[in-house]
């Protein structure tokens, strides 16, 4: 995927360089002003590609060896003729030793006569090597001599360039300060480095030696590398970032080659390691730019520590304005706030935005793809995921811009599932949606009012009968996804009938019945249902005998009334013969006799089918 990454476009100095190598055509010493990583180094080769002198640089800071400071700009500025006399004193001594009566191999033959002049030469050379080696001395005489005299020549076109001079030792600064006594005015010399961190700068040194300080052009500025960054990355990921978080970076004075660091990073978290639509991007930038540049805030976040902000260390009105809030009060702010966007926020999905961690949910595109798709997989993701997974995430942030067919085919996909004893969050969250789209909900407060019942109800009927519900099916679903509670339903259908042919022949007679008994405020109250009642009961099946008695709390199992449409696996099920009211005085009412004596036989054909049921008095309440 590296076709994805993020590139660095070369920034464009030529015009700030052709200045500058107008002024190195006076034989004056500059500074060339910048912190370590700003860009000196990449100004300098466009200065060399608009000079017509040659740019010959010396970094003493690098150089481990023991030469000396003059030795080295020598060997720099001529190192033709510097290697031409290394390498032709170490062969005079050669042939010297060669030639001598103790290691001669007949080398002296090929001389003749002038054997002894040779010999003579070979001997005085030794001698002074000896010497030199004997005593160690390390005059620059000699190439003082040389330089001196070599620079005299107008048509000399070089210019010295000394880089890094802020990080040679203090001794090496003062070497190189002789040399600039040697060479001062016979080329141009140019010192690279920040020239608050030079040696004898205290006591303005440098002044005196330095004709002209020379600034990096604009472009290389902190502040504007990191704006013009900044739009690349909202290009890239199609986002707007923040103010706050714009403005920080760049009042954080970190270089050009701090951006290259960071965007290493974001090519690496982002596109290597498929970051891209898994993370919020302003989110994942700040944990990265932490992670670089402030370790011990990230090592926050990595341990899951708060990351709290004292008093003291709140920023103040002005500051905010001028500079954003600080990083630490941004990496506060995304470890205790949180929003519904999707991908998942750091509060709620920390370890995908630590560095080096896998991934573990899908991208946008992917979930996008999935959603167009109509397919099985779609209905298993709908049915079975839950409000922490990626796709009730997706779901939720998303629902809203999709479009009207995407969304009519949701809901019918909803109520047919519905109708298969199903439920879960992304079904309901779908169901509220297409509801709040026509009735907002700040507009249904609980208990709802009889004319938003009714507009309710008027806007799901021709829905679901379109999908060819009938009226039980109609009332379990709109119970079933919280639209309407069965007493609103009640008072709405006041005049159903359960001692019909049509009853007989209803999906969800359970839920008609329920209805039933809220329109007669029968609900729960047994000793006054007739016997039509009972005897509708009887021809309930098994599933919406276990429903109809769960809502009347007479039978429950684990899942509670969330779990009424579910029969649970090991089918057990507890009977409540008797409770203690939870209203004070908390009086016991006994079911014996007017419930479970009732639906004995149908227990008991339920238990040679498989059904386990255990007789409990619920005692809460029990004072």
């Amino acid at each position: 995927m590296e076709h994805e990454f993020i590139k660095l476009e070369h920034i464009d100095t030529t015009v700030a360089a052709k200045n500058f190598s107008e002024l190195l055509n006076d034989n004056k010493t500059y500074f060339l002003n910048g912190s370590w990583g700003s860009g000196k180094t990449e100004f300098l080769d466009e200065v060399k590609k608009n000079s017509p002198k040659k740019l010959i640089t010396i970094d003493f800071w690098r150089i481990t060896d023991t030469r000396s400071t003059i030795e080295v700009a020598f060997s720099k500025l001529y190192p033709l003729l510097y290697w031409a006399i290394r390498v032709g004193v170490v062969l005079l001594v050669a042939v010297s030793i060669l030639m001598t009566n103790v290691v001669d191999i007949g080398l002296s033959n090929y001389f003749g006569g002038s054997k002894p002049l040779i010999l003579k030469l070979g001997g005085v050379v030794a001698l002074i090597v000896a010497v030199w080696q004997v005593f160690k001395k390390k005059s620059d005489e000699f190439y003082c001599f040389l330089l001196s005299n070599s620079l005299k020549f107008p048509k000399f076109s070089k210019v010295l360039i000394i880089d890094d001079f802020d990080r040679m030792s203090e001794k090496q600064q003062e070497e190189s300060y002789k040399l600039f006594s040697l060479i001062n005015g016979k080329l141009p010399i140019v010192f690279v480095g920040d020239i608050t961190k030079v040696h004898k700068n205290d006591d303005n040194y440098l002044s005196k030696i330095i004709d002209r300080q020379v600034e990096l052009p604009f472009d290389l500025h902190p502040s504007k590398i990191w704006n013009n960054y900044f739009s690349v990355l909202e290009d890239k990921f199609n986002i707007v970032l923040s103010n706050d978080f714009k403005k920080r970076i760049s009042s954080d004075q970190k270089n050009l080659r701090d951006r290259e660091h960071f965007n290493e990073y974001v090519n690496q978290e982002f596109f290597a390691r498929g970051k891209f639509g898994r993370v919020q991007v302003e989110q994942q930038l700040l944990v990265i730019y932490a992670y670089l540049f402030y370790p011990d805030l990230y090592m926050n976040l990595l341990k899951g520590e708060s990351i709290r902000v004292e008093k003291s260390e709140e920023s103040e009105l002005h500051d905010i304005v001028r500079i954003g809030y600080t990083i630490k009060e941004q990496l506060s702010e995304i470890q205790s706030s949180d929003n519904s966007d999707y991908p998942l926020s750091f509060k709620k999905n920390k370890l995908e935005y630590l560095l080096y961690e896998q991934t573990s949910n899908r991208t946008k595109i992917e979930l996008d793809l999935l959603f167009t798709s109509n397919s099985e997989e779609l209905i298993s993701e709908i049915i079975e995921s839950d409000q922490s997974s990626d796709f009730y995430q997706y779901l939720s942030s998303q629902f809203r811009v999709f479009s009207k067919k995407m969304k009519k085919q949701l809901l019918i996909m909803i109520i047919k599932e519905s109708m298969k004893f199903k439920n879960s969050p992304s079904m309901n969250f779908i169901v509220q949606e297409s509801l709040n789209e026509v009735i907002p909900s700040y507009e249904r407060n609980s208990p709802l009012t009889e004319d938003v019942t009714i507009r309710i109800i008027n806007m799901w009927e021709p829905i679901l009968r379109n999908e060819m519900l009938d009226q039980s099916e109609i009332i379990y679903f709109l119970n079933k996804h919280d639209l309407i509670s069965f007493h609103e339903l009640g008072l709405y259908y006041s005049d159903l009938r359960i001692d019909t042919e049509t009853f007989l022949n209803l999906h969800r007679k359970d839920f008609f019945l329920l209805t039933y008994l809220s329109s007669k405020d029968l609900f729960k109250k047994f000793k006054y249902w007739d016997n039509t009642i009972w005897e509708a009961i009887k021809l309930f099946d098994d599933r919406e005998f276990l429903s109809f008695w769960i809502f009347q709390s007479i039978i429950t199992n684990e899942l509670g009334y969330e779990g009424f449409d579910i029969i649970s696996e090991d089918k057990r099920y507890t009977i409540w013969t008797g409770r203690y009211l939870f209203e004070s005085p908390h009086k016991y009412t006994d079911y014996k006799e007017s419930v479970i004596s009732k639906i004995k036989p149908r227990l008991e054909k339920m238990e040679k089918e498989g059904f386990i049921f255990t007789e409990k008095v619920d005692e809460r309440y029990k004072r």
